[in-house]
């Protein structure tokens, strides 16, 4: 019974390790896509690959490598973790490259690589005394009780900050930021499973009783978690695009043309593609009269439904136009709105005495921080620096 289970269950095996690879393929293709991309890529080749080792370990030889083994597979565990938070960090950050200091979530695999090459020279390089040394043992037991400690570390960091995403948000997000924090919480949570179920195989292990179900449990959850991922990326493709900068302007019709085509094969697609794209014109110049004429971005407490009510259209159809049109989120969009406001008042020399956090309230902000960042990402300079330099032009 159970080696037919077990038959199966390495189908399973492989079916997350062919997505991992199908999901790194779809996050790659774009090139201008947000740098989380290569983060989230980072996951599933961690994730896959577990998946694939696994389906390896079940069939042996040709699959399994005794050699990758030895010198990768303790590692394993160690790289579950660390890229789940990264990718949050990095997917409502918005960071253009990697972080130096980022560079500390993975140094047990880096000190791991050093270790395991140090074994391997001791072992006057040979696999087989290798598995044999004394310290051979203690390398695999330090990584799992590591990754047991590890687990719940990046779970809380995790959730530290998808809540403070939702609380900086709060009604302002547009449905794709939504969907991204929903999306997200609910990859947390199978990864909490994976270190619970993990972190007990741990303990089972080391108590001498065979934790190989407990293996296969969290593995099926990552299998399960990247198939998830893969859907993800196919249903709501806008979520893993970039959308801090607009887009490239098109310099004629023919371009535009040659644009729609590439995106579809028939005369049909194409005109329907037309016809949204000229709704969703239609609407973007709605919101920018009324921002224009009402400035209703100045209300701290301006949200997506506000909007929605002030030009008689849908959330839905707001968010996919500002995404389409000016590859901007509602969030982005209001609060770069603000930034052009903000850069009047502090120009005006008869607002002088008014402080930064004085000018941040009057353009719409609520908090200054989120002011200094915005303002800092857009105009490269803080607006104590932008203030003092327009005044003495």
């Amino acid at each position: 019974m159970f080696p037919t289970i077990e038959s199966y269950f390495s189908l399973l095996m492989l079916f997350g390790a062919s997505q991992a690879v199908t999901g790194i393929f779809l996050l790659f293709k774009d090139k201008k896509r947000p740098y989380s991309n290569t983060l989230l890529a980072v996951l599933l080749l961690a994730w896959g690959f577990s998946c694939y080792w696994f389906f390896a370990f079940i069939h042996q030889s040709p699959f399994f490598s005794v050699t990758v083994t030895t010198f990768i597979g303790p590692m394993l565990a160690l790289t579950l973790f660390p890229p789940v938070f990264l990718y949050a960090k990095y997917l409502f950050y918005e960071y253009k490259g990697f972080q130096k200091i980022d560079h500390l979530h993975f140094s047990p695999i880096y000190l791991y690589a050093v270790f395991t090459m140090y074994l391997f020279i001791d072992s006057d390089y040979s696999i087989l005394t290798m598995r044999h040394h004394d310290l051979y043992k203690v390398r695999q037991e330090v990584c799992s009780y590591l990754a047991t400690l590890l687990g719940p570390f990046y779970f809380i960091k995790t959730s530290q900050i998808l809540k403070l995403r939702q609380k900086m948000l709060k009604q302002e997000y547009s449905e794709i930021e939504s969907r991204k924090l929903k999306g997200f919480q609910i990859i947390n949570y199978s990864f909490a499973l994976v270190f619970i179920i993990g972190g007990i195989s741990t303990i089972v292990e080391n108590t001498y009783i065979n934790p190989y179900v407990l293996y296969m449990a969290y593995h099926a959850v990552l299998a399960i978690s990247i198939f998830y991922i893969v859907v993800m990326i196919y249903k709501y493709p806008i979520v893993f695009k970039r959308t801090e900068n607009a887009p490239e302007p098109y310099s004629n019709t023919t371009s535009m043309a040659e644009d729609l085509k590439e995106k579809s094969d028939s005369h049909k697609t194409q005109f329907s593609n037309e016809n949204n794209s000229a709704k969703e014109e239609v609407i973007i110049a709605k919101i920018e009269k009324v921002m224009n004429e009402q400035k209703l971005y100045k209300n701290q407490n301006f949200s997506l439904n506000n909007l929605a009510e002030a030009v008689s259209e849908s959330r839905n159809a707001i968010s996919h136009a500002l995404n389409n049109k000016l590859n901007k989120t509602f969030y982005n969009y209001i609060n770069e709105l603000r930034i052009q406001e903000s850069k009047h008042l502090l120009s005006d020399k008869n607002l002088q005495h008014y402080t930064i956090e004085g000018i941040a309230i009057e353009s719409g902000f609520k908090t200054i921080s989120v002011f200094y960042r915005f303002f800092k990402d857009i105009e490269k300079v803080t607006p104590a620096v932008y203030r003092k330099k327009v005044l003495d032009l």
